[in-house]
């Protein structure tokens, strides 16, 4: 290696090193000074749905309830490769297994600190008896009459079974809640 490539080699790594320290503090600031639009449009498509409301205290801490409906692939599953597909899979891609999306819900408790207009997410937790199902659709209503609760009603179908799935959630404090197929 000659000595230009070894300058412009520790050059180029000075450059990223720069660049990598940089680039936090610029997104920062642009990130301070987005307006509503900037920040609704940055939630991803993966994200048809979110419902806030209700309150709840924690000792010192409080805030609201949120529940996101959040669109993921689910797991793989193989082709129906009955007699008559199996002649069209031998020839086809069709012998790859179908990735699906999958609809997962997800309860967060948002704090506010008192005196400041930021928020952020104290906890979130994962309603597993519905996840574990892999619809490919959820639907949210929410229920929020009494304090340090809220009601979470999920709604889908399930094309194997031909059937509408509805689970009842109750939120209570942090990270805790019940559904209507038991306590979590």
């Amino acid at each position: 290696m000659n000595t230009m490539s070894t300058i412009r080699s520790t050059v180029i790594s000075h450059l990223a090193i720069a660049a990598l320290l940089i680039v936090p503090f610029v997104a920062s600031t642009s990130t301070a000074k987005a307006d509503g639009s900037d920040i609704a449009n940055s939630l991803p498509a993966q994200i048809p749905e979110i419902l806030t409301g209700g309150s709840w205290t924690n000792g010192s801490v409080g805030g609201v309830y949120r529940a996101v409906v959040v669109m993921s692939k689910a797991q793989a599953s193989k082709p129906d490769l009955s007699a008559k597909s199996q002649t069209v899979a031998a020839t086809t891609d069709e012998q790859k297994p179908v990735v699906e999306r999958k609809a997962e819900v997800f309860i967060q408790w948002i704090s506010h600190e008192k005196g400041k207009a930021s928020a952020k997410i104290y906890k979130t937790v994962s309603i597993r008896e519905f996840n574990e199902k892999q619809l490919r659709h959820a639907f949210l209503a929410m229920n929020t009459l009494k304090d340090n609760e809220m009601t979470l009603l999920v709604t889908s179908y399930d094309e194997g079974s031909d059937k509408d799935i509805q689970v009842s959630v109750k939120a209570t404090s942090p990270g805790n809640y019940e559904t209507s197929n038991g306590l979590k």
